[in-house]
């Protein structure tokens, strides 16, 4: 179990990344759609904003995701597939 959750950890610590590139990409677009002249500067502007203000929300969220998914067999690294825990008991 100890194993599981230090792998479901490290998949919280990826899954956060991708969440804040996700949301930082998401509002660099808007904000750049909204002010083409200065979109290099909005979009960096509210990029930065938007992560900053849901930053709690994102560690919660990879760290329930990345440990809970690992614990449950749902990521990789995780428990035993069904097939393979069949495969141990059935030759």
């Amino acid at each position: 179990m100890g194993r599981r959750f230090v792998i479901g950890v490290l998949w919280s610590v990826a899954i956060y990344f991708g969440a804040c590139l996700f949301v930082g990409v998401v509002a660099c677009i808007i904000a750049g759609a909204y002010d083409p002249a200065h979109a290099t500067v909005a979009g960096i502007r509210a990029g930065a904003l938007s992560v900053a203000s849901m930053r709690i929300y994102l560690i919660f969220c990879a760290l329930f995701v990345g440990t809970a998914g690992t614990m449950f067999g749902f990521l990789p690294d995780g428990r035993a597939s069904a097939r393979a825990a069949l495969s141990r008991h059935n030759p």
